[in-house]
């Protein structure tokens, strides 16, 4: 594992990353990463799932099929490959989405997100995950078909690390979540999915994911390498910087 202190200066060859968000967030998440990458000549490609950020699809609606169809829809729209990110719950997304265009994804990078075998629903891990601040803070709403999660909580939970005035945007911003990809298992195949390669990107002062809950995802579904940042769960308001570093090294390698 590489554990990444500070920032550290990367070039290499233009790459097209596209990102993909956790619950309650949207693609305004990523405004500081997408301008760091540009910022070294690299495309990026930020999307709001559905029912978050600008969308404004009913959540009772949404499956994790319409949250992959939005990310497909953008890949076939992509000259070339592609390195897909994915935070949090944007794992389960961007499993599924490799699933079903591996030819498109040249790596997969799980950014302390959800790393599932087939056959496995996020709330499976994420309620074994004890520790975890964000499982006693959620909100089940089944008759509206959303989760939430507790306002109060979220600048512990979410953003330990980051500056007051971060938090209090965030905070405005959050929305809440569609029930039905929480509780979908994934349908992945070696054919498939496991063709293609996958890196992860562990956050050591996460409270959301736990650092124990990121260490047995990667043991039950090993990564070609496991980089660390000292970071809450949220290391694009937090330590951009170094989040941009670690993205840009496994773009490269």
């Amino acid at each position: 594992m590489r554990s990444y202190e500070r920032g550290e200066g990367t070039t290499g060859a233009s790459m097209h990353f596209v990102l993909v968000h956790g619950a309650w967030h949207g693609a305004w998440c990523w405004a500081t990463t997408a301008r760091l990458l540009e910022a070294r000549g690299h495309r990026v490609t930020p999307l709001d799932l559905p029912s978050h950020g600008d969308d404004e699809t009913a959540p009772a609606s949404v499956t994790l099929a319409h949250y992959a169809g939005r990310v497909i829809a953008a890949l076939d729209a992509i000259e070339g490959t592609v390195v897909l990110v994915g935070h949090s719950m944007g794992g389960i997304v961007i499993s599924t989405v490799a699933e079903a265009r591996p030819a498109k994804v040249e790596k997969l990078v799980y950014l302390s997100a959800f790393l599932l075998p087939n056959g496995t629903s996020l709330l499976d891990v994420a309620l074994r995950d004890t520790h975890s601040l964000a499982t006693p803070n959620l909100r089940v709403r089944s008759d509206e078909g959303v989760v939430d999660i507790h306002r109060e909580a979220v600048a512990e939970i979410f953003y330990a690390d980051c500056e007051p005035e971060v938090v209090d945007r965030a905070r405005t911003l959050l929305k809440p979540n569609p029930l039905a990809p929480f509780a979908t298992p994934l349908a992945l195949t070696d054919a498939s999915y496991g063709s293609v390669r996958r890196f992860y990107i562990a956050c050591a002062k996460d409270r959301a994911i736990t650092p124990a809950a990121q260490r047995a995802m990667v043991t039950a579904m090993p990564c070609e390498a496991v980089h660390e940042l000292h970071t809450d769960h949220s290391p694009f308001f937090s330590q951009p910087n170094r989040l941009h570093d670690v993205l840009v090294e496994i773009a490269r390698t």
